[in-house]
């Protein structure tokens, strides 16, 4: 067998799966039981459109409750408020009372003057007079007064609706983007919790998400070539290229993490698609190369003119085939150990 020349490729394998690049969890702010699903896995949906309700009849009372107190601290400070309608109408007796003390105490003051009258009835009168401005001063405060604590109460059960009203807006999850429904991790009937993912929502362009072994992240870098392979597609190469690799080691997927975007249009792809890659470290055109199963250890072939062991300098080294750079030619006719 002699050398032959051929293009050979070093390759880094990788597993990963399709992934979006603005993925995004619909995570629940409250506790209580799922009662409706509105979409299913695949469905396309808008930002703001409503998911999930979740029901908690806790919540719902406190709300009530809260709706109930803020409506009635608005009609205790209508004008129709039975509270102030009762303050006006003593106001208005008061306002009486003292038109009429006041022209008593006018009559009297002009009959004490010509002594019709005695000092003491007087007096009895101006007290009775200064009594009733007294009175209807104090009644002027306490409407007043009463006036701006129904007004904080309205203030105060307003802001305990809001709070519960937000509240209860935990209970009703929305999407925060454009995209597609990726997974349901609840049904109806599920208790969830706060904190709890109920779905995943896909978002964005399509990436390439890559596991990496440590022995060969080192060789990785951002450019190179990726042959990818989907396993909804098996033996259909995509071809891409590699955007980004993460510092940091994967301590769950134990891998280290990269990145890469196709290349060319893929049709009908989904996230969450397994596949297998081999990224492109170093290739070369028309090297000169032999199958590996030629090579005996320590990097030495053995040929036909010497039938002895000889030492080459191997570049690419693939499972089948081995680069030669140096230690024979294409002339060489090489013997396979046995």
């Amino acid at each position: 067998m002699q050398p032959q020349r051929k293009d050979i490729v070093d390759a880094v394998f990788a597993s990963g799966s399709i992934i979006t690049d603005e993925q995004y969890s619909v995570t629940s702010q409250s506790e209580g039981y799922l009662i409706n699903s509105f979409v299913k896995e695949g469905d396309t949906v808008n930002e703001e459109q409503v998911l999930f309700h979740i029901y908690d009849d806790v919540q719902k009372a406190q709300l009530e409750s809260a709706t109930a107190s803020y409506q009635y601290a608005m009609n205790n400070i209508s004008s129709s408020s039975a509270i102030l309608q009762q303050l006006n109408a003593q106001r208005i007796q008061l306002k009486n009372k003292l038109i009429n003390d006041s022209l008593n105490h006018i009559r009297y003051s002009n009959l004490v003057k010509s002594n019709a009258v005695s000092q003491s009835d007087y007096e009895k009168v101006k007290l009775t007079f200064d009594n009733s401005q007294q009175e209807l001063l104090a009644t002027e405060i306490l409407i007043e007064d009463t006036r701006k604590n129904l007004e904080l109460e309205v203030i105060k059960s307003k802001a305990n609706l809001v709070s519960q009203q937000n509240s209860s807006s935990y209970y009703v999850l929305n999407s925060r983007v454009d995209g597609i429904i990726l997974q349901i991790f609840k049904t109806n009937g599920d208790l969830v919790k706060r904190g709890e993912t109920v779905a995943e929502i896909g978002s964005g362009n399509f990436i390439i998400k890559l596991l990496i072994s440590e022995d060969d992240i080192n060789s990785v870098c951002v450019g190179q070539d990726v042959f990818v392979e989907l396993n909804t597609k098996k033996d259909q190469p995509y071809k891409a290229r590699i955007s980004k690799i993460y510092p940091a080691f994967d301590t769950k997927e134990q891998s280290f993490t990269a990145e890469a975007l196709f290349s060319e249009q893929v049709a009908n792809l989904k996230s969450g698609t397994q596949l297998q890659a081999n990224i492109v470290i170093r290739q070369q055109i028309q090297a000169l190369v032999i199958p590996t199963y030629y090579l005996l250890p320590g990097d030495y072939v053995i040929t036909s003119h010497a039938k002895e062991k000889m030492k080459v300098q191997l570049g690419i080294k693939t499972t089948e085939w081995a680069e030669i750079i140096s230690g024979i030619d294409e002339q060489s006719t090489l013997i396979r150990p046995h």
